[in-house]
C-alpha cells in the first residue's frame, strides 16, 4: 500500500521540516482570524451600535416632533399641540438619558 499523494505545497513543507511524507501530522483547519469569537471585540462593537442607534433615535424623535408640531399648526390644531408637547416632554428625558449612557460607556470603556 502506498502512500496518499501530496501536493506541492504540502511536499515543499515536508522537505523544509525534515520529516518524511510518512510522518504526515494532521493539524486541523486554519480559519481567518476574523471568524474566531473575540469577546472584547464583539463588546466593543455592540457598543458602537447601541451607541450610534440611541443618537439616530433621538435624532429621529426630535425630527419627528417638529414635523408633528409644524403639521399641526398649518392645520390649526392647537389642542393637538400641547398633548404632543406633552409626550415629548416626557419622552427627551428618557431617551435623552439612555443616549448619555450608552455614549459615556462608549468613550470610557477599557481599550
Amino acid at each position: 500500500m502506498t502512500a496518499p499523494e501530496l501536493p506541492q505545497d504540502a511536499k515543499r513543507q515536508d522537505a523544509s521540516s525534515g520529516s518524511t511524507p510518512d510522518e504526515i501530522v494532521e493539524g486541523g483547519f486554519v480559519r481567518p482570524l476574523d471568524d474566531y469569537f473575540v469577546d472584547e471585540k464583539h463588546r466593543a462593537d455592540t457598543s458602537r451600535r447601541l451607541a450610534y442607534s440611541l443618537v439616530c433615535i433621538l435624532g429621529g424623535t426630535v425630527l419627528v416632533h417638529y414635523i408633528t408640531v409644524l403639521v399641526l399648526v398649518l392645520k390649526g390644531k392647537s389642542e393637538a399641540i400641547q398633548s404632543v408637547a406633552q409626550i415629548f416632554n416626557v419622552w427627551l428625558p428618557v431617551i435623552a438619558s439612555l443616549v448619555s449612557a450608552a455614549v459615556t460607556y462608549y468613550f470610557t470603556r477599557e481599550k
